[in-house]
């Protein structure tokens, strides 16, 4: 999912932007070990990021927020029945990173292809929609 040159750009962007720059370097590689390959979803959470890497869910979220300011990652939140608040934070590794570590315009980034689809959860023993899944892209 990610080429060697993204990796390498995302970890030199952290070694000299990241307000704890070891630590965000040592996140990432983490994040990379626990990729779901088929929808980019970093199978942990942010409490057990801090507790792997021995640090605080607050540092966590503040080296998150440089990965999505970089466009490396993204954050999509989703609700908890019964619980009040924003909602559980899900990372997901950014498939189009392309762009990190380059001069590329907002108008270059737009033309970067997408997915066809939109991923769903699959639950149970249910099989996805192979052909449905892939029409469309090329």
């Amino acid at each position: 999912m990610i080429k060697p040159a993204q990796h390498t750009a995302v970890v030199k962007w952290l070694g000299t932007n990241s307000i704890r720059p070891t630590k965000a370097m040592r996140l990432w590689a983490l994040m990379l070990e626990h990729l779901y390959p088929h929808t980019g979803q970093i199978m942990l959470t942010c409490a057990q990021i801090a507790e792997k890497i021995g640090i605080t869910s607050a540092h966590v979220s503040e080296i998150m927020g440089e990965l999505v300011k970089l466009k490396a990652i993204f954050i999509e939140r989703r609700c908890l029945e019964g619980v009040q608040g924003p909602g559980q934070a899900v990372y997901f590794m950014n498939k189009h990173i392309a762009e990190v570590g380059s001069h590329a315009t907002e108008e270059e980034l737009k033309r970067i292809p997408k997915p066809a689809f939109a991923p769903r959860i699959i639950e149970g023993r249910q099989q996805p929609d192979i052909e449905g899944a892939t029409k469309g892209v090329p």
